[in-house]
């Protein structure tokens, strides 16, 4: 499949969902009047800004990660960390009005019905979200296409993106033991946001080779980043590969910064200082980076939390 393919079937197929669920009660065979009431507007609009709180929230963990493992440049990242930062308040500000509307509603009596309005708003205002949702795919598929392309260059180069991976795929099914291939998978899976087939890439890496520094970094990196409960006993998984990189390479500030991470989480708070303030002595001094550490530096030793 080319990748224009690869791009158009999900955005036609997303276009189609919205698209009928919007005329969708145009079809419906009960005579009765359609209403749009408060309650129904209120509802759809509290769904689509937890829908755009999450979209925010992955992209803020997005840039946390290349800002930590150096491939974002200090500016862009404070700039898109701005940007959306300021979208997330706004967005929690505007849940917590309607969440508070909801309650104040649960007052009322039965008795009060819900004001008609026409159809002609909720078209527009589904307009709206299906313009909106089409600009985030958008955005985030030339987002995905960008870090691919990036990862590509860094490889030395080669055909269509899209097509790069589907080659190495079909290379890595016929011999899961390419230890060049599997960290090539690591590094593309990663790019593009596709995080647990690039946990197994970078695991199966440290099958073939238990030494590659890379592979524990990135391991450990991903048991923290895609967790989905804080378990101790992921942290501790996550510390004990950082541990071995840092036995080589006991600089590196982003390992530091990442377990130190791991360290916080498991209430080993003196260590943690520590493991911040050695990747504080070897990064760029006045660079963005720096800043951050020494700002969660300080609040860890006020006793706050450091992010």
């Amino acid at each position: 499949m080319s990748s224009v393919a690869v791009f158009l079937t999900p955005l036609v197929i997303i276009l189609g969902m919205v698209l009928f669920a919007l005329t969708l009660p145009f079809w419906r065979k009960d005579p009765s009047p359609i209403s749009f009431g408060a309650d129904d507007n209120r509802e759809q609009e509290y769904a689509d800004l937890q829908v755009e709180r999450g979209v925010l929230a992955q992209s803020l963990q997005e840039l946390e990660m290349e800002r930590a493992q150096g491939r974002m440049e200090p500016n862009d990242y404070e700039r898109l960390k701005a940007t959306d930062e300021h979208r997330l308040l706004q967005l929690l500000d505007r849940l917590e009005f309607l969440k508070d509307g909801a309650k104040d509603d649960a007052h009322k009596t039965q008795d009060d019905a819900p004001q008609r309005k026409g159809w002609v708003p909720a078209i527009a205002s589904g307009l709206i979200v299906l313009l909106a949702s089409v600009g985030i795919y958008v955005l985030l598929q030339m987002q995905a296409a960008q870090k691919l392309m990036a990862v590509e260059a860094e490889m030395g180069g080669g055909p269509n993106p899209m097509e790069m991976v589907a080659k190495l795929e079909a290379r890595l099914k016929e011999n899961p033991d390419d230890l060049q291939g599997q960290i090539m998978a690591g590094r593309s899976y990663q790019a593009l946001g596709r995080l647990a087939e690039a946990q197994n890439a970078w695991a199966k890496v440290l099958e073939l080779d238990p030494k590659q520094h890379e592979a524990r970094y990135n391991y450990g990196v991903l048991l923290i980043d895609s967790r989905k409960i804080d378990d101790p006993k992921l942290f501790q998984e996550a510390l004990n590969h950082f541990d071995i990189v840092l036995a080589d390479l006991p600089n590196q500030p982003a390992v530091n910064w990442y377990r130190g991470i791991a360290l916080w989480y498991l209430d080993r708070k003196q260590e943690t200082d520590a493991a911040w303030s050695l990747a504080a002595q070897n990064m760029e001094p006045g660079s963005q980076d720096l800043a951050f550490v020494k700002e969660s530096l300080t609040k860890l030793r006020a006793g706050q939390a450091p992010f």
